[in-house]
């Protein structure tokens, strides 16, 4: 699996898995391989919609939005998802 396959699988498995909960900007926020173990480790952030301030104010607190950041961990051979948890890749 190469770089770019790694983030389009891992996208695709936190859109599918949060599907229900209605969330957009869904992206690519970190990534690395990991070659001891053979595995992938894919931070994606997205927002929810209750990230969101409600109604006509939320224009004027644009920045103040929330993203949600989940870790995906995944074989390198067969593209499985070995783990999903919240946050960024541990520092090396």
């Amino acid at each position: 699996m190469d770089i770019k396959e790694a983030v389009r699988t891992a996208k695709q498995y936190v859109a599918e898995l949060f599907d229900g909960e209605g969330i957009n900007y869904v992206g690519l926020e970190e990534i690395k391989f990991e070659p001891n173990s053979h595995e992938w480790l894919v931070t994606i952030g997205f927002e929810r919609r209750w990230d969101k301030a409600p109604g006509a104010i939320s224009a004027m607190l644009e920045p103040t939005r929330k993203r949600t950041y989940k870790l995906v961990r995944m074989n390198d051979k067969n593209g499985e998802i070995l783990a999903l948890t919240d946050g960024f890749l541990p520092d090396s």
